[in-house]
């Protein structure tokens, strides 16, 4: 109880404790410490040197959180607390969807044993640890990243172990205290702080995260090989895949806000923003989305940030991101691949479209953007990014690297002669915007062998009725004929049958 106390004692004072709104009631208190070259004012928090005084305790109650994953220490964990740094069920629940229990405003959790009291206590405890870091920097601003070997202590702490680190307690790591220690991070710290620490979590990352999804590609191959009998595994392999894919989604995320600028990051979540089941819905052929793959898909936003350039500047770095977003398009989560498509993957690659890539590295990438395609294929909003995509980097790399037209011919169904002529229009490029349309549209007629189909449509037989004879036939009689009943010989015509009728009623 003393930990927790303090532990919300610094978080409330930190995120309560602000400077005067009022410019020139924060010089005359002096909360104003200088200027920025733009002309910003620079604040100091009231409470800057107090948190900072507490900085180095905090940072050890984390890393010794951290360690209590080590398996040694797991292995010490005996009798009624062997799960307590599981996960409590009420967040199994919210990453299950299931309905929570509904309480009142002010109701406390209320927990019935031992176990689900100690989960709580570490599971409250170890995301205010992050929460405070997290809003230090937008609190304490500048004095916080001006703090000395920040990076250091933060790698030493806050990021140690995470080999050993479940899914469920990385994610608020990444969401609750990265993504905003990169938003409020001040550019002359991007160096100096922030890419000693995005560097190698980014390259964990990208290990971690190719391992887990090869790992549910090949779940079916897997099952056998379990080591023990689970109390219900199918409800555990569901929690642990919808806990990669929310990982997945958050490193994403994270990626987007260090390389992508804001505007970019607003203008693609207004326009393709939808959940998981609009994604998972097959529409007909001619939907908005099919519509938007013939007329070039969504647009990409070209530019990088600072901090966006600053990462890609360095060579490890930049390969490590491209990998992670080329990778995640063959993974088995539609969202991720829609957004990755949309907002990352393009952008990333142009930056090093004019340097000395081997044909090896140029091939995987186009090669990745065709297997997402055959993952994929069958949503219309993956395919038309997907699509849009593939053409950019077959149009930025081709001409350097003609080991691309070796892979597009190993495309199912790709006429060898379409092929030779559209290398042709690339050749001669146009600056008339109906040839590129007609360049794209014949692009996707090329890469249609290897856009997914979904699973009813994947075995179907074509079936061909030819036309069949007509059973009837209609044999029109003389006009003749017809005469004859008007103009009869031997007074049978109509005209005299009614001619007598009337004659006798009269």
């Amino acid at each position: 109880s003393r930990i927790s106390f303090c532990v919300y004692t610094i978080l409330g004072v930190m995120k309560r404790a602000r400077w005067p709104n009022d410019l020139e009631e924060a010089k005359a208190g002096g909360f104003v410490v200088g200027y920025t070259p733009n002309g910003s004012p620079i604040y100091r928090n009231p409470c800057t040197e107090q948190v900072l005084k507490l900085l180095d305790n905090l940072l050890a109650l984390i890393r010794t959180h951290n360690n209590l994953f080590l398996p040694e220490m797991m292995a010490k964990l005996d009798g009624a607390y062997a799960k307590s740094l599981e996960m409590l069920e009420v967040e199994k629940n919210s990453i299950l969807g299931l309905p929570q229990p509904l309480l009142e405003l002010y109701d406390a959790p209320v927990y019935k044993t031992v176990l689900e009291r100690m989960q709580g206590f570490f599971c409250t405890l170890y995301d205010n640890c992050f929460h405070i870091l997290g809003n230090a920097g937008h609190s304490l601003q500048r004095d916080f990243y001006a703090t000395e070997g920040l990076s250091e202590k933060l790698i030493n702490s806050a990021f140690v172990n995470l080999e050993n680190i479940p899914d469920y307690r990385l994610r608020p790591i990444l969401r609750v205290f990265v993504k905003p220690l990169v938003l409020s991070c001040p550019p002359e710290y991007y160096e100096e702080v922030l890419c000693p620490i995005l560097g190698p979590l980014f390259s964990f990352l990208k290990e971690r995260q190719i391992q887990k999804w090869q790992v549910i590609n090949q779940r079916s191959q897997l099952c056998v090989e379990e080591e023990g009998p689970e109390e219900n595994p199918e409800s555990q392999e569901m929690l642990e895949e919808q806990l990669i894919r929310l990982l997945t989604r958050e490193i994403m995320d994270l990626i987007s806000v260090c390389c992508i600028p804001k505007k970019g990051i607003e203008h693609h979540k207004a326009h393709t923003d939808v959940d998981d089941e609009e994604m998972m819905a097959t529409d007909s052929a001619h939907t908005p989305a099919s519509n938007a793959a013939h007329s070039g898909g969504p647009s990409h936003p070209d530019e990088l940030s600072e901090l966006g350039k600053c990462l890609m500047k360095n060579e490890e770095i930049c390969t490590t991101l491209l990998v992670i977003c080329y990778s995640a398009l063959s993974w088995r989560d539609t969202l991720t691949c829609q957004r990755t498509t949309s907002v990352l993957c393009w952008p990333l690659i142009k930056q090093v479209v004019n340097s000395n890539l081997t044909s090896d590295a140029v091939t995987w990438f186009y090669t990745s953007v065709l297997q997402g395609l055959q993952m994929h294929g069958q949503h219309e909003g993956c395919m038309a990014a997907l699509v849009q995509l593939a053409f950019h980097v077959y149009e930025a790399f081709r001409p350097r690297y003609p080991e691309l037209k070796t892979v597009m011919e190993q495309v199912p169904e790709i006429h060898k002669d379409s092929l030779e002529q559209f290398d042709s229009k690339l050749a001669t490029p146009s600056h008339q915007k109906m040839a590129d349309k007609r360049k794209k549209d014949h692009f996707k007629r090329l890469i249609t062998g290897c856009i997914g189909k979904p699973l009813g449509e994947q075995f179907r037989k074509e079936v061909h009725i030819k036309n069949l004879p007509s059973v009837f036939k209609f044999n029109p009689k003389p006009v003749a004929d017809y005469e004859d009943v008007l103009t009869g010989e031997n007074g049978s015509n109509l005209t005299n049958f009614f001619g007598e009728s009337v004659t006798e009623a009269d």
